[in-house]
Parts: structure tokens; C-alpha cells; sequence
């Protein structure tokens, strides 16, 4: 039987890498995320300002300022949904990489359980076979 442990070990680090890979992924989301909260929180902050200024031209200004912002966190949220496919696709890798290096590995095991057993059927024939034959040339 062929040894199967440079296969698990091919298998565990294609798991690896895969991880690896999801991994920055949600790196990326989460840089994303913060990119919009920090967009978020400087309107908030920026439309606080404007409630204590009654002038005219800033709430020009500012409306501009909200539209351009508003188009931003729309392209980060576009960006996000991307992601959120990226790292769906790349968990699904992940978990077939798994379920294939599991497999091999379940192999592995039941071919070592089955040379154990033969190792032991074979040793307790061997030692049946030595009773038998002590037992013979006791009889003689």
C-alpha cells in the first residue's frame, strides 16, 4: 500500500494557503469597512458643524461635500459587495480543500488500522502455531 503521508502533507498545505488566502480577504473587507466608517463619521462631524453655522455659502459647500462622499461610501459599498463574493468563493475552497486532505488522511488511518491488524493476525498465528507445535512435541 502506498504511503500516503507526502499527500497529506500537499493536502494540509493547499489548506494552508487557502486560509492564507481568505484570510486577506477579510482583511481587505475590514480596511473597507473602516474606510467607510471614518466617511461616515467625518459627515456626521461635518453636519454638526453646519448646525452651529448659519452661513450660506458653507451649506453650499457642504452639500457638495455631502454628494461627494455619498458617491464614495457608494463605490466602497460596491467594493464590499465584491468582497463579500470573494471571500464566499474562497470559503468554499477552503472547506473543499478540507473535506479533500479529511478524506485522505481517513484513508490513511484505515490502511494503517488494517497493517496493524494483519501485523496481529499474523503474530497470533505465528504464536498459535509455536503452542501447537510445543504442545505436539510435548505429547511425543
Amino acid at each position: 500500500m502506498a504511503d500516503l503521508e507526502s499527500l497529506i502533507r500537499l493536502r494540509r498545505h493547499t489548506v494552508e494557503e487557502k486560509q492564507k488566502i481568505l484570510a486577506e480577504i477579510f482583511r481587505q473587507v475590514e480596511i473597507v469597512d473602516r474606510r467607510k466608517k471614518e466617511l461616515l463619521e467625518r459627515l456626521e462631524k461635518e453636519r454638526k458643524a453646519l448646525d452651529e453655522n448659519f452661513d450660506i455659502e458653507t451649506r453650499a459647500y457642504y452639500g457638495r461635500f455631502e454628494g461627494v462622499i455619498r458617491g464614495n461610501i457608494a463605490k466602497l459599498d460596491k467594493e464590499l459587495k465584491k468582497l463579500e463574493t470573494r471571500v464566499q468563493l474562497a470559503q468554499e475552497e477552503v472547506r473543499a480543500a478540507f473535506a479533500d486532505m479529511k478524506r485522505v488522511e481517513i484513508v490513511h488511518k484505515r490502511r494503517q488500522a488494517e497493517e496493524a491488524q494483519a501485523i496481529k493476525d499474523k503474530e497470533s498465528q505465528e504464536l498459535d502455531e509455536i503452542g501447537i507445535e510445543g504442545f505436539r512435541r510435548n505429547q511425543e
